[in-house]
């Protein structure tokens, strides 16, 4: 018997609303590494899984926040966390070549692995879609943008290394 599902997560469609929906929030001005949107995307689609950050000891109650989103895990077992972000991996850099070709975002950075957004590609009727979502989970996009504020990528300790889902020992720092 085959069965179909459909999982957000491997959907380059999504993916790319998605980090569009991070842009809109977090107002990226600089360049920024894929490593840190790809992690930021993976808890603004499972909300649920931030509790499993080593955080700041300011920001222990971001978990509470985290477990109140529980009922946005899906049905049915999902891969652990670090299985699940690397088989994303694939669908959000087709998400983000894809803004690239579509000039939302700058193709120069993105051929350096950094992401540089260029949010006057954006039609104003998905600016509202971003904000009506944002309206849905505010505590959560709050959360985002400060751990992309707070929270070091790189080295021991850095966002790669409290998190667990990317591998920090060899960054050159």
């Amino acid at each position: 018997m085959t069965q179909l599902t459909y999982n957000e997560a491997f959907d380059p469609y999504h993916t790319a609303f998605r980090l569009l929906r991070l842009d809109s929030t977090c107002n990226f001005g600089e360049p920024v590494h894929f490593d840190l949107i790809r992690i930021l995307d993976f808890y603004l689609l499972f909300p649920f899984r931030l509790q499993s950050i080593r955080l700041f000891s300011a920001d222990t109650e971001w978990r509470r926040i985290s477990k109140a989103y529980l009922k946005l895990s899906p049905y049915g077992d999902l891969p652990e966390d670090v299985n699940l972000f690397s088989r994303m991996e694939h669908f959000q850099r087709a998400a983000l070549t894809s803004l690239a070709n579509s000039g939302v975002i700058s193709k120069t950075e993105w051929e350096r692995n950094e992401v540089k957004y260029l949010s006057s590609r954006v039609p104003e009727e998905m600016h509202q879609r971003f904000k009506e979502l944002n309206k849905s989970m505010p505590d959560v996009v709050e959360i985002l943008c400060a751990i992309k504020e707070k929270y070091p990528l790189l080295g021991r300790d850095g966002l790669k290394d409290r998190t667990g889902l990317l591998e920090y020992r060899y960054d050159a720092v």
